[in-house]
């Protein structure tokens, strides 16, 4: 391979690193954010299934009078009833399900980008794009693209867990890689480089 063209694929490489990357870690944060949202809503119904129980004994044991300490009930009613309308308001407008989604969205526009990258970095190993101008200028359209993507599109906000499990998934697992066994298993053979 020419020295300039190795340049500009180093280059190139770097750049499918790093969306790569991005792609993985919004993928993983839409995760984390599904499952704290699926946990505050088991949260919010088992505070509010509490505090409507709990109310009902307070009103059978004030009628009944049965207890000595009045104050008991009213009081543990009151601070479940706090604490259920709490989680209500802050997670009633869905905004860890909403976060969710958008960092699938943005995952979704950052493997495409990858996708290209990878495709390019075929492309110039396989000798179809030899002349450096033609290189650059690919790599300066998907430049324009990524740029887009990062200027326009705000990266959904993402959590130091969700950049560790990326890391164990990227360079641990391999999850962005394909094995030899997956290509026999799923690939028709008659598709399969023998």
């Amino acid at each position: 391979m020419d020295e300039n063209i190795k340049s500009i694929y180093i280059e190139i490489e770097e750049r499918y690193v790093k969306i790569a990357w991005t792609h993985k870690i919004q993928e993983i944060q839409a995760g984390l954010y599904l499952k704290k949202s699926n946990c505050n809503k088991w949260c919010m119904a088992i505070f509010n299934g509490v505090t409507t129980t709990t109310a009902f004994v307070t009103v059978v044991t004030s009628l009944l009078e049965s207890i000595d300490a009045d104050w008991v009930m009213p009081v543990l009613t009151s601070v479940l009833a706090v604490i259920s309308t709490i989680l209500t308001l802050r997670y009633k407008d869905s905004v860890l399900d909403e976060s969710a989604s958008a960092c699938k969205q943005y995952a979704a526009k950052c493997r495409n980008l990858r996708n290209k990258y990878e495709a390019l970095l075929t492309d110039i190993m396989t000798g179809r794009f030899v002349n450096v101008e033609v290189i650059s200028s690919k790599r300066d359209l998907m430049t324009e693209v990524e740029n887009e993507l990062f200027a326009g599109d705000i990266a959904p906000h993402t959590t130091e867990k969700a950049v560790a499990i990326a890391k164990k998934a990227l360079l641990e697992n391999g999850d962005s890689l394909t094995t030899e066994s997956e290509i026999k298993a799923i690939v028709p053979q008659h598709l399969q480089v023998l």
